[in-house]
């Protein structure tokens, strides 16, 4: 019997794709007859050019470059939610700033303009009656050159993301002021899950089988943290243990293994979509829901 083949996409190589490494290492991501080649993206950006590109059958992936590709292509629908349903994204700072306002005036990286951790760094400053214009934020793409800006002195502030928020704090003594997790509430920005409609319509019990997968992989990755550290250290060499030790600590116990599709939940995210222009006037979120039907 010929083994059907399914393209699977994650984000980019880090924590929040060990439930992916470990489902499969330990043969739990996927279901009878079907291999599955999963790949991880360079970045956000990259992910939705493949997606409209029509790389993969499924996947998980955060909210903006899902609904960026979305926005350019009918061939995918969101199926259900992924792992996170709130922003992994931290503010650090040197021990010497307390509070928003002494970030006036100073340099403040973030992957890019437009992107969560930039919703999450104006609401902040929109609290203290601040703007982004009381500050310099500067765009550095990816979070290794942010903390080579940070060793250089060249920052006085950052949005980050783990293992690179354990890494600053034991290198450089820095802190975190505000987790993304709880200065946005509720959440504007989670991991979905997504399915080919055209796969969807064939073969909805195996797209179901892998959403069901999916959950199962995240349970093993939080049951045993230690394995699940163990395939993200093979993929990032440059990541000192104690980091990622420190990384799933902070942000596992939140993770879930709910898939279900939460419109409430979608909707918040639909709104900071449109404050980021990533989707056009007349975007109509129901259009691509399309839940998998329940195992027998």
């Amino acid at each position: 019997m010929s083994t059907k083949t399914l393209r699977w996409g994650s984000p980019p190589t880090g924590i929040h794709n060990a439930p992916i490494y470990l489902g499969l290492d330990r043969g739990i991501f996927g279901v009878p007859g079907v291999a599955v080649e999963a790949r991880d993206n360079i970045s956000g950006a990259d992910y939705t050019e493949e997606l409209v590109a029509g790389a993969f059958d499924m996947g998980h992936i955060g909210t903006p470059p899902l609904f960026a590709a979305l926005a350019r292509t009918d061939d995918y629908a969101v199926v259900g939610l992924g792992m996170m349903k709130f922003p992994p994204f931290y503010l650090v700072t040197p021990p010497e700033v307390n509070s928003v306002r002494d970030l006036a005036g100073r340099a403040v990286a973030l992957n890019k303009l437009r992107t969560c951790p930039h919703s999450i760094i104006r609401t902040l400053l929109r609290r203290e009656g601040m703007d982004d214009s009381d500050i310099h934020l500067v765009s550095l793409v990816e979070g290794g050159p942010i903390v080579a800006a940070i060793g250089r002195g060249e920052l006085g502030a950052a949005m980050l993301w783990e293992p690179y928020v354990s890494c600053v704090e034991r290198v450089f003594g820095w802190k975190v002021l505000f987790a993304g997790r709880t200065a946005i509430s509720p959440p504007n920005y989670g991991f979905a899950l997504y399915a080919r409609r055209s796969l969807l319509a064939s073969e909805p019990t195996l797209v179901r089988g892998m959403i069901d997968a999916y959950a199962e992989s995240v349970r093993a990755a939080k049951q045993d943290l230690p394995a699940a550290k163990a395939t993200v250290q093979e993929r990032i060499t440059d990541v000192r243990p104690e980091d990622l030790d420190r990384a799933f600590q902070r942000d596992a116990p939140y993770w879930s293994d709910d898939t279900r599709l939460d419109t409430g939940f979608l909707m918040n995210v639909m709104g900071e979509m449109e404050i980021q222009a990533v989707i056009p006037d007349g975007f109509d979120l129901a259009d691509y829901l399309a839940e998998a039907p329940q195992a027998v």
